[in-house]
């Protein structure tokens, strides 16, 4: 009921300020925008009476026209990453608007995709441009952020192309989540972290971390990114965003350069090698008290099925090795780092963007091509995006987007203590091996010493571990990822002052992986296996706002924005697994030798709101903002399932309170 109570407040400071602009005299303000830096007309910024919602937009020439009440007195002309601009009204009034950095000044992109200036908010949010996260584009875009965010903590614990953890400003929950919520042009999106936890290992099954799917994001499509830090900058949208909130702005065709048709292309290339590995002893080989001879790597010989370097030292006698009887004893102390190699990421990008007086468009089509450190891995994601607006008439506007996202990818490495994760070998290898010989992983007959298994893999030791190239090459992995991101944003000014909104979004994808075991490999019974799974998730997010700014006084002004959300979430995750195979290398359920267990999972949750938020300003150095939302939940009781969050906030400038300028 306090929900409601709110609500109806909102309402109700909506209905009673005073409609006294409808009844003015309106005159008409033209003008140009010109960047400062080029010269050239500025098409897209926001023209505005400061204090109202009246607004207009520049055309591709940069030009504008706003009718404006008799007593309106000051114009303010704003873009997100340049510093606003105010001048007293005129006939004709024309602004130079210059870039700025993204700090403590200037607009910035709030809860709910509403543009404030950073000195009227009462919590802490920062930004960083587009261009900024695009000089050296990275496979996840969380990576990013890192280093350039204050009180952000990232963690890329994994391999190439797996997940990044962030966290803001510390954890705040011991048995929740700790991750912010991601929002793109006022959508929320999934940031799934879909791995495969556990202890992995020899009686474990593989450990693969599939990355957090907020990775699918381009950097190429982004403008700008406002992080929301603390549950006072994001409360309202609700319990999700506990943690904070990451609020992406993606490109449109407003900012094509000088305006009409704008085409960009960019290229890029990384290499990537292991920045650090242990640090092995090369004194002692491998063996138990100083002893070790090969016959079969079983354990047949002396020590030869352990894996620890607790043998004869390492000082050129010879001893009957894998390669071979009577080798030289000799250390290879690179034998570790030759496994890896260097790894590349090559970024393609090409944008078509076309502004004309009254709408506007953005094409934008992506390819990254990744080839990893380990030997196999390979990644592929093509992205396509075209986002666009028109304003239909002279109270009607429209912005639409959608981004289809496709990635591939091969043989990730495993994790943890799995035997997939090649690391696991190499911290027990012997440090007389040669990797080069294993190179040829298969057996065929000619090897200097038997292999364990016909047709099975040539090894250093049949007791522990895979052949490192054997896991990488034959025990494969693969997955499959489509996604659908869009949106559609209808926008309609009632009056001078108030606007209304509807705007709908989507976020779906399919994610197919599959996991092989290969027949005489040392995982499970050594008999083959696999593993196949499809991954539906998907949010629908339907908004309605209303938003209205007014003057009360030459000193106060009033914000109050007052919406309802409806929220749905569907997830299946269904697929198979399969322990024994008939035949090696048929990875199919007509193959099984043990019966199949599959598995299948669905589950649904729909989540009702409504939230509203009164903001007042006096005289333009003291901000307060009270905001309010309630959510019932389908998943809770029927009679408790309803909960709600207010936030109270406030900012005051001391320098414009009392006059105080710097003298630097």
């Amino acid at each position: 009921m306090k929900s409601l109570g709110l609500t109806r407040l909102l309402l109700l400071a909506v209905v009673l300020i005073p409609m006294t602009l409808s009844a003015q005299e309106m005159r008409t303000v033209t003008g140009t925008i010109t960047q400062q830096e080029t010269n050239l007309p500025f098409p897209g910024v926001e023209v505005g009476v400061k204090g109202t919602r009246i607004l207009a937009v520049t055309d591709a020439q940069g030009f504008y026209t706003l009718r404006v009440p008799a007593s309106a007195e000051t114009l303010v002309a704003s873009y997100l990453g340049y510093r606003s601009q105010e001048t007293a009204v005129a006939a004709r009034v024309d602004f130079e608007m210059s870039q700025e950095a993204l700090g403590i000044e200037g607009l910035t992109v709030t809860a709910l995709g509403v543009r404030r200036e950073k000195r009227s908010l009462g919590y802490s949010i920062q930004d960083i441009s587009g261009s900024d996260l695009y000089e050296v584009p990275e496979i996840n875009i969380v990576n990013s952020l890192k280093g350039n965010i204050a009180g952000v903590q990232i963690t890329n614990a994994g391999p190439t192309g797996g997940s990044a953890r962030i966290v803001i400003r510390g954890a705040s929950s011991i048995s929740g989540n700790n991750q912010p919520l991601f929002i793109i042009d006022g959508v929320p999106i999934d940031n799934s972290s879909n791995r495969k936890d556990g202890y992995g290992g020899f009686f474990f099954g593989p450990s693969v971390d599939y990355g957090n799917t907020a990775a699918d994001i381009d950097p190429a499509n982004i403008e700008a990114i406002s992080v929301l830090k603390g549950p006072n900058a994001a409360a309202l949208y609700g319990s999700r965003a506990a943690a904070g909130a990451i609020v992406i702005t993606t490109k449109s065709g407003r900012g094509s350069p000088g305006g009409g048709t704008g085409v960009t292309a960019s290229m890029s290339l990384t290499m990537e090698e292991p920045l650090r590995l242990p640090t092995y002893q090369n004194s002692y080989g491998q063996g138990f008290g100083g002893e070790f001879s090969w016959l079969d790597g079983f354990g047949g010989g002396i020590n030869d099925g352990a894996d620890e370097s607790w043998g004869p030292r390492l000082d050129g006698q010879l001893i009957d090795q894998f390669t071979g009887s009577q080798q030289p004893w000799v250390a290879h102390p690179d034998n570790v780092r030759n496994f890896f190699r260097t790894g590349t990421t090559l970024n393609t990008n090409v944008a078509i963007s076309r502004a004309g007086e009254r709408s506007n468009v953005r094409l934008s089509i992506s390819d990254m091509e990744l080839r990893g450190m380990t030997p196999g891995n390979a990644m592929q994601r093509i992205s396509v995006a075209v986002k666009g607006g028109a304003t239909l008439t002279d109270r009607f506007s429209a912005e639409a987007s959608l981004n289809y996202i496709d990635q591939n990818v091969d043989n990730r490495p495993g994790t943890g203590y799995g035997s997939d994760n090649p690391m696991l070998m190499f911290i027990w290898f012997g440090r007389q091996v040669d990797l080069e010989p294993l190179r040829n992983f298969e057996c065929t007959g000619n090897e200097a010493t038997p292999c364990i298994a016909d047709g099975g893999q040539y090894n250093w030791n049949y007791n522990y571990h895979n052949n490192p190239f054997w896991a990488s090459l034959v025990n494969t992995n693969a997955d499959e990822r489509d996604r659908l991101l869009g949106h559609l944003n209808l926008n309609y000014q009632l009056n001078d002052w108030v606007t209304a909104s509807a705007r709908a979004g989507r976020d779906w994808y399919r994610d197919h992986r599959k996991r092989v075991v290969a027949f005489n490999s040392l995982d499970d019974s050594g008999q083959g296996s696999f593993g196949e799974e499809t991954i539906y998730r998907s949010e629908t997010n339907i908004d309605v706002l209303v938003s209205a700014t007014r003057e009360l006084t030459s000193d106060l002004t009033l914000d109050v924005t007052t919406g309802a959300n409806n929220r749905t979430n569907k997830s299946e995750i269904s697929g198979v697994d399969v322990k024994l195979l008939t035949v090696p290398g048929i990875y199919t359920l007509d193959n099984a030798r043990s019966t199949p267990l599959p598995f299948d999972v669905l589950s649904k949750k729909e989540v009702r709101s409504v939230y509203g938020s009164v903001s007042l300003n006096y005289a333009g150095y003291w901000n307060v903002d009270l905001t309010g939302r309630n959510d019932w939940s389908s998943t809770l009781p029927d009679d408790n399932k309803s909960y709600f969050y207010p936030s109270v906030s406030s900012a005051f400038v001391f320098t414009d309170a009392f006059g105080m300028q710097s003298s630097l």
